[in-house]
């Protein structure tokens, strides 16, 4: 079976919802933001020169830069190509499938070169985000348990499990080293932790969740934002580095954040309660205010992968690829 990072959600309106949904959204319309679009699949990181990185048709993945130079390019052998992160100096870093759809991570340098890799016994590997030091993070799984690990520069794989959990992942890594992501505790809920560099491990709930929380991104100042359930709705949350957390919400809206910066501004995807499968974008500032955006002339099914410190958010939506700059 092939693996995937998130579950892809239909983007279309059908026929009969057409109209609808071009209402829907036409309230979220971001009037003084721009956008750059490009056909291309699924942006799933971006770095701070404005690169981002993804994977498309074909099985292949691409970097494209600010200038618009398109690079494809696929581990060989692999059917499947998914680079999922990219650091400031252009190093990509995701996960492909050989033959028999079992999935090893990669890091392929500035240059091209590709490393694979997997962790220790691994059935599957999968290699979510990277950071400037060029330390890989992702989670991996030996036929037994789900482990969290951080893959150095020079290629050493380090596992990691929050104590007394079989299931451990690793969404998020910043440039201090530090992680954090989710596990499953003894009572079959997800909890999140954070993993500072020196090993020290917090875990944390935001208060409320009643079915798990779940933290996917962690800045440079060791914020983090994530996501909880609270009676079926899925709410966001901000853990700030002092421990203290801020939820937030919007009416009939199940909130996915999938990035924050340095200075705290969070990007995120909009899943609508009563049109499934149909998403905004949204960006929380700092200060608490939340704006939801879509790609404007048919971008119904927009959703971000990552916003970087000057605030530039890039994703997908349902005819191909998008930048939005503030």
């Amino acid at each position: 079976m092939a693996l995937s990072p998130s579950k892809l959600r239909g983007f279309y309106c059908g026929a009969a919802l057409a109209a609808l949904c071009i209402t829907f959204f036409s309230g979220s319309v971001d009037a003084k933001a721009t956008f750059i679009t490009f056909d291309a699949g699924r942006v799933m990181a971006i770095n701070a020169s404005n690169t981002v990185t993804g994977w498309g048709g074909g099985g292949n993945s691409f970097i494209r830069t600010i200038d618009g130079t398109f690079t494809t390019f696929t581990v060989p052998e692999s059917v499947g190509t998914q680079a999922t992160g990219i650091n400031d100096d252009g190093v990509v870093a995701g996960f492909y499938n050989d033959s028999g759809e079992a999935a090893h991570g990669f890091v392929r340098a500035a240059d091209g070169t590709i490393a694979t890799f997997d962790g220790p016994g691994a059935s599957y590997t999968i290699a979510l985000a990277i950071n400037n030091k060029g330390e890989v993070a992702g989670y991996y799984f030996d036929g037994e348990a789900t482990h969290g690990f951080v893959r150095t520069a020079r290629g050493k794989l380090n596992a990691f499990d929050v104590q007394g959990s079989n299931f451990t992942q690793i969404w998020s890594i910043n440039s201090k080293g530090a992680i954090t992501g989710d596990y499953t505790g003894s009572d079959g809920l997800v909890h999140s932790f954070i993993r500072a560099a020196d090993g020290t491990v917090t875990t944390f709930d935001a208060a409320g969740a009643d079915s798990g929380t779940s933290a996917r991104s962690i800045n440079i100042r060791g914020a983090i934002t994530g996501f909880y359930f609270d009676n079926g709705a899925k709410i966001g949350f901000v853990r700030a580095p002092d421990g203290g957390i801020t939820t937030f919400s919007l009416p009939g809206c199940r909130m996915v954040p999938v990035g924050i910066n340095r200075g705290g501004e969070i990007a995120g995807e909009c899943d609508f309660d009563k049109h499934l499968g149909h998403s905004a974008g949204f960006v929380r500032r700092a200060n608490g205010k939340i704006q939801t955006f879509h790609v404007p002339q048919g971008g119904v099914g927009t959703q971000p992968a990552g916003i970087n410190d000057a605030g530039v958010i890039g994703g997908y939506y349902n005819a191909g690829s998008f930048l939005r700059f503030p």
